[in-house]
């Protein structure tokens, strides 16, 4: 039996954080979804009820939605919309030009969002008592991952990972 190479290690190793951010956005989810049902149980609850999980399931949807942006991009998972059917080379170019438009988008967005969770950092959140900061961090870190997933993903990588060999499970 023989392995097939699964890639040069620059896109194992991105392949792999892709992978590990996929996981902990499923995870965020869950305890998202675990506090909601909570909630929703809560309400017809005698007694103390959890006042906090509003909040926390706020700062959760906004971590889940940054995380999984980067994991959308090296996927190539966005939604295109074509409108003009263009030859083989055309789209080539326009998916570089996306992907370029779509850098400078990210990297805008990850210094304003980093600029808006340093001035938010002084201030606590209504419930918890957290640093509002908790609550716009994903938003510069999410767009600076965007960026890099948009770099090396496969198929419009900027930067130069290659594959080497077929890609692929044990044959």
């Amino acid at each position: 039996m023989t392995m097939r190479k699964r890639g040069s290690a620059p896109r194992r190793v991105a392949d792999l954080a892709i992978n590990a951010i996929a996981v902990l956005m499923v995870i965020v989810f869950a305890v998202m979804m675990f506090l909601v049902f909570l909630q929703v149980v809560d309400r017809f609850a005698p007694g103390p009820s959890f006042f906090w999980t509003e909040e926390v399931v706020r700062i959760l949807l906004v971590w889940s939605v940054m995380l999984g942006l980067p994991v959308v991009l090296y996927y190539r998972e966005e939604i295109i919309v074509d409108v003009i059917s263009l030859s083989a080379d055309m789209e080539f170019w326009r998916g570089r030009l996306a992907s370029a438009l779509g850098i400078v988008f990210l990297l805008v967005l990850a210094w304003q969002g980093y600029l808006f969770t340093a001035r938010s950092a002084a201030f606590s959140s209504p419930t918890l008592g957290l640093s509002r900061a908790w609550m716009y961090a994903p938003i510069p870190i999410g767009a600076a991952l965007g960026v890099i997933a948009l770099l090396i993903r496969p198929g419009h990588s900027f930067l130069p990972v290659r594959v080497s060999g077929d890609e692929g499970d044990e044959t």
